[in-house]
């Protein structure tokens, strides 16, 4: 049967071998490699904004606000249009 003091001992290696193996990478990365995370992270934020301002601009902008047919709408004439229909 085996010793405590061989188990130790082996236990001890393989703690050591785990942390020395855990600590190096694999491979480096290349050049081209950082460069593609970079611009995927960067594409993702870009993404991450253009749906958090497009949340924030429905809560702004109802659909009865917006001008028919492409007309220029003013401010003026929008809220013309809200007393109007708050009066019916």
């Amino acid at each position: 049967m085996l010793s405590v003091r061989y188990l130790e001992t082996l236990v001890l290696l393989v703690f050591i071998a785990c942390c020395i193996t855990e600590a190096k990478p694999l491979r480096k990365r290349s050049i081209s490699e950082m460069q593609l995370m970079h611009n995927l992270q960067e594409h993702k934020q870009v993404g991450e904004r253009q749906d958090w301002l497009q949340e924030k601009l429905k809560k702004i902008i109802s659909p009865s606000n917006k001008p028919q047919q492409g007309q220029a709408a003013s401010v003026k004439s929008l809220l013309l249009k809200e007393e109007f229909k708050k009066s019916i």
